[in-house]
This record gives C-alpha cells, structure tokens and sequence, in this order.
C-alpha cells in the first residue's frame, strides 16, 4: 500500500510540475501582450487647412477648411521661435481636453507673401504681396492630450478660430 501512496504522490508532483509552467506561461503573455498594446500607439500626423482674409473694418477673419489625420512620424521640423513675430503674425496653440496649452507655434502672416520671378534681364527678382485673402495650412506630429487647435492674433492674443480635433 505504501508502495501505491508513493507513486500517486510521484504523479501528482509530475502533473503540476507539468501543469504549473503551462498557467503561469498563459498568465505571463497576456500582461506583456496588454502592456505591448498600451506602448506601441501609432504616431499621427495632423493637417490642416484653413482661409484667412481681410475683413472691410481692417480685421482678420479665419475659416476652417478641413482636417486630416494620417500614420506617420514627422521629422524634426524647426519652427520659428514666438519671439521673433511681429504685427500680423499669427500664434497656433494645441490645447488638451482642460483648454491648457501644451504648445505654441508662430505662423508667419498668411497674408503677405513673397514670390520670386525673372524678370526682362532674365534677373531673379523678388516681389512682396499683400493679399486680401489667402488658404494656408498647418502639418505637425498629433500629441494624444491635443484636443483643440486654436489660431489667434499674435500682437491681440485672442483666438481667431478653435478647431476641436477628435
């Protein structure tokens, strides 16, 4: 009888020897699939575009064309710094869901722009346009807290426009 307790015993400590890696293996792949999920989120890219003109009492006016958001990773894009603006220029703000700001970008005026031509004398010249009306448009990497976009005067720091995104 001794004999029989022993080899029950042998085959149980076989059986969860067996067994016991097999659940804590189940276990294990389902926390490193759930945190592999969580980790990689794909980057996005965030157009947008937008009509600014000139309105008859000498303001601006900014009207939201369309959004896209796409795939991808933006390379590292130098933007001018804030303070370098000047009268005209205008401030993009993302905000998150709570309307902080979790960053600034300038955008030089929409308005005025500069294009280059030959001339007569087959000489590259430069000519400067003040425009009534202009289409401009926006591209930066989408941060998951960016919730809204908003476009204001640089020198009235009042927004012109707010685009909610998502």
């Amino acid at each position: 009888m001794s004999l029989l307790k022993n080899i029950t015993k042998y085959k149980i400590t076989i059986l969860l020897l067996v067994l016991l890696p097999v659940f804590l293996g189940c276990k294990n792949s389902k926390q490193s699939f759930e945190n592999q999920t969580e980790i990689e989120s794909t980057p996005k890219i965030l157009f947008l575009n937008y009509v600014i003109e000139k309105t008859l009492d000498n303001k601006r006016k900014i009207e939201f064309i369309n959004k896209k958001i796409v795939d991808g990773k933006l390379k590292n894009i130098a933007f001018e710094p804030i303070g370098n603006a000047v009268d005209g220029d205008l401030i993009f703000s993302e905000l998150d869901s709570k309307l902080k700001t979790i960053n600034k970008i300038l955008i030089k005026n929409p308005l005025v722009q500069t294009i280059e031509y030959v001339d007569d004398a087959k000489q590259f010249q430069t000519k400067t346009l003040d425009l009534d009306k202009s289409q401009f448009s926006i591209r930066l990497q989408l941060k998951n807290a960016t919730k809204y976009i908003t476009i204001s005067n640089f020198a009235e720091n009042e927004p012109l426009i707010k685009t909610k995104i998502n």
